[in-house]
């Protein structure tokens, strides 16, 4: 069976599926999978990279990045703008030469000199980089955990600073987009202040000296902002990047990652073929046709629910600049009566939006979970797929489910974190104690006890485990533990 998009998502199969999994996240990778549009991530991992466009934000971000790398790299009294722009020329020749070849013609390469150079000439309002005390650029984390998740990332600058009479580390990272204002990072959360937070729990796993402080350079318009990396703060967004690792597991078991409407969609690849984007307010394409897709090869479309992009004076749309795709964006429901739908679409640690279920919550992700477990239960043994057989079958897994959760930390939320693990306990009880589908009641009523009990000594056991200090092998043990033996 070949990948699928459809408009609750994209359907992959094993070998897409294969590409797509992460060994380990990185906080962007996380962001987009907690509350971005997981479908066109996936997309994105499928088509891999593609000949870059000159003029595309990323492309002179990235630009950008590398000038700034290489200017920090050098001895502290070459760090001069006149030398930043020697570097920039120094690229552009290798560029040319090699990903870029569009910069071979003379007119496009000055104008990309031109638009790079005015994402990295902020730095000088912010600080004098001759100034400053380079501990590392391009600090690669890899091989560590964080909140018990692979973590992979590149820290643009970290800098030895003297703060409130302590000598520590600073994390930086510069970008060239533009400022979030401090109602939207009230109302939609810190992607930036978390990523350096991020940054901040790797690097304390790695050196012993203190990190004092954290700074994001809005490099573009020379301005700062300072990030609080105390530990209760690092500590609330390494909660959720954990969260974001279950969503991710979750996705890959089910084999499905959901797509998710919003301005954005615009500027999507897929937005000509998404039947997501179709259906929804935000199916135009954005891009002038120079990157949305009319057809694609590596996966089908659920062409069914599709219908031509049309936009009218009835069809509300949100205008933004084509350079800068989703910098100013809210969420595409916000305000809009919600009445007619069954589900929303906010952040994943709103359960509901104004008291319609948020389909990006945690909760949603578990309620979806356990439902297609029991679909999944029901269709493995044989049994006829029914809606009652369906409803009952979820209702008894989450009533298991809950019944153990409620034993660990006297909650029942499916938003809880608790919930997720215990979700994934059942799974392996149920590899080795399937429903007595066809029984009587008292059967099943023994079954459920007895599930509910293997699923709470596991949890027991992972609790226990936590308390071990130091866990060693106690080979006495193993040697007392022998399989049943076979009834004659």
């Amino acid at each position: 069976m070949a990948s699928t998009l459809t408009r609750d998502g994209l359907h992959l199969d094993a070998e897409d599926l294969a590409a797509v999994q992460r060994a380990a996240l990185s906080p962007s990778t996380a962001k987009t999978l907690s509350s971005g549009c997981a479908a066109g991530y996936a997309f994105g991992k499928l088509v891999g990279e593609q000949t870059p466009d000159p003029f595309a934000a990323t492309t002179q971000g990235t630009a950008a990045h590398s000038v700034l790398e290489d200017l920090y790299g050098l001895p502290r009294g070459k760090r001069t703008r006149r030398k930043a722009a020697n570097l920039l020329l120094s690229r552009v020749a290798q560029w040319r030469h090699g990903d870029l070849t569009a910069l071979a013609d003379p007119v496009t390469r000055q104008l990309f000199i031109a638009d790079v150079m005015g994402k990295y000439q902020g730095i000088f309002e912010i600080e004098d980089p001759r100034e400053i005390d380079v501990a590392a650029t391009e600090w690669h984390l890899q091989g560590i955990d964080v909140g018990g998740v692979p973590f992979a990332g590149y820290i643009d600058l970290t800098q030895h600073v003297t703060a409130r009479g302590k000598t520590g580390l600073r994390v930086v990272d510069h970008k060239t987009g533009k400022v979030p204002d401090k109602h939207k990072i009230e109302n939609y959360g810190d992607d930036h202040g978390d990523q350096i937070r991020l940054y901040t729990a790797a690097l304390r796993q790695l050196v012993d000296e203190p990190i004092l402080e954290g700074r994001v350079y809005y490099t573009r318009f020379g301005k700062s902002r300072i990030i609080a990396v105390s530990n209760k703060r690092v500590a609330q967004t390494v909660g959720e990047f954990s969260r974001a690792w279950d969503v991710h597991n979750d996705m890959v078991d089910q084999a499905m990652f959901p797509t998710v409407t919003s301005p954005l969609c615009g500027w999507c690849p897929l937005v000509n073929l998404c039947p997501a984007a179709q259906a929804s307010r935000w199916g135009t394409d954005r891009t002038e046709g120079q990157t949305a897709l009319t057809a694609t090869d590596l996966i089908d479309i659920d062409e069914i629910t599709v219908t031509p992009s049309c936009e009218g004076p009835d069809a509300p749309t949100v205008q933004m600049p084509p350079e800068e795709p989703g910098e100013e964006i809210e969420h595409s429901r916000e305000g809009t009566d919600m009445s007619e739908y069954a589900l929303a679409e906010g952040k994943p640690w709103e359960e509901e939006i104004a008291g319609t279920l948020n389909g990006a919550s945690y909760a949603t992700i578990g309620y979806f979970g356990t439902a297609s477990l029991a679909y999944e239960l029901l269709g493995k043994h044989n049994v006829p797929i029914q809606r009652v057989s369906v409803d009952s079958l979820t209702a008894t897994l989450a009533s298991i489910i809950v019944d153990v959760q409620e034993g660990l930390t006297g909650r029942s939320s499916f938003q809880d974190g608790t919930n997720t693990r215990v979700r994934g306990v059942l799974r392996t009880v149920l590899d080795a104690v399937p429903p007595p589908f066809g029984e009587d009641a008292a059967t099943w009523q023994r079954w459920i006890k007895m599930t509910t009990g293997h699923t709470r000594s596991i949890a027991a056991a992972a609790v226990r485990l936590a308390e071990v200090d130091d866990p060693g092998v106690d080979i006495d043990t193993l040697t007392t533990i022998a399989p049943t033996p076979a009834e004659d």
